[in-house]
């Protein structure tokens, strides 16, 4: 997916909100958002979303003197989501497709983003109430669970602190139905907004369902070009691939792979292009996927 001008000022407003997150000094909010400014101009829309949000925040980190503003916050929405968890692993247990029921909750969990709005960790169970009752507005949910019964290799590519230990439900339950399943976890290279890198992906026992990896970059989502030699290959031989996120999907749109995008529409831009509304869920099969020799 292209850059369109309206990522343009969200791209300042994540700077100047984490710039704030950063630091009280009003001098230094204002040369990031000078700096970030200044960036634009020169920068190609046929990049990636967050391939410029990639180099803005390293401009911001450079500037406020830390790499991982957010740190704080993503421990927050770590331990927020852990207190959750063993009400949510019951609820999928009693449910009647306990597959369905993690997916859902896995696709709320993406709300749980520092990057184009704030969020507030302490109202995380009353979200998860809330949007459970809301249907999938784009739902490849039968697709995705006959290719789950297919396959051998599962390559998840996670997105944010907290979100993460949804995703684990979402694995235990997968790895339920198939215990001889390698799955692969795939986190941040180093820290970025509130991406989940390998310390949180510790954190919430992800290494228990999964072997974690790490992209190999700092950007925002997975940028294949940028990523290690093992998570292309990963990418390119996996049976079935979880992509989670809007960063994720921004980056991965077009790319082919046996992927299903798994996110919520978080501003109006997504939102068009997927033909749907703002705070929808999303569970979508890329149209370009082969399957392997599994395709009926």
């Amino acid at each position: 997916m292209k850059t369109h001008l309206d990522c343009l000022p969200c791209l300042l407003n994540q700077a100047l909100r984490a710039a704030r997150t950063a630091t009280d000094d009003e001098n230094i909010h204002r040369q990031v958002v000078d700096a970030v400014a200044g960036m634009i101009p020169g920068l190609p829309l046929d990049l990636k979303p967050p391939e410029l949000a990639q180099q803005a925040y390293r401009i911001i980190h450079r500037i406020v003197g830390d790499s991982d503003p957010y740190r704080r916050e993503k421990e927050e929405s770590n331990r927020a989501a852990l207190a959750v968890y063993p009400r949510l692993k019951q609820l999928v247990e009693q449910s009647a497709d306990g597959i369905y029921t993690a997916c859902k909750l896995a696709i709320i969990g993406n709300s749980i983003d520092f990057g184009p709005s704030a969020f507030d960790n302490s109202n995380l169970e009353g979200i998860i109430d809330t949007a459970m009752k809301q249907p999938l507005a784009i739902n490849s949910y039968d697709r995705f669970l006959d290719r789950l019964h297919k396959c051998n290799s599962l390559l998840y590519l996670g997105d944010n602190a907290g979100e993460i230990v949804l995703d684990r439900l979402l694995i235990e339950e997968i790895c339920n139905g198939n215990r001889g399943m390698e799955v692969h976890f795939v986190v941040r290279g180093r820290s970025v907004i509130n991406d989940a890198t390998l310390e949180d992906a510790l954190m919430v026992g992800m290494d228990g369902v999964a072997r974690v990896i790490s992209s190999g970059s700092d950007a925002p989502a997975t940028i294949l070009s940028q990523c290690s030699e093992e998570v292309n290959n990963l990418y390119r031989s996996a049976d079935v691939i979880i992509v989670k996120g809007q960063g994720n999907y921004e980056s991965l749109e077009g790319e082919g792979g046996n992927t299903f995008f798994l996110l919520r529409s978080k501003c109006q831009l997504i939102a068009d292009l997927l033909g749907v509304k703002v705070g929808d869920f999303i569970l979508k099969e890329n149209p370009e996927a082969s399957f392997g020799s599994s395709q009926p």
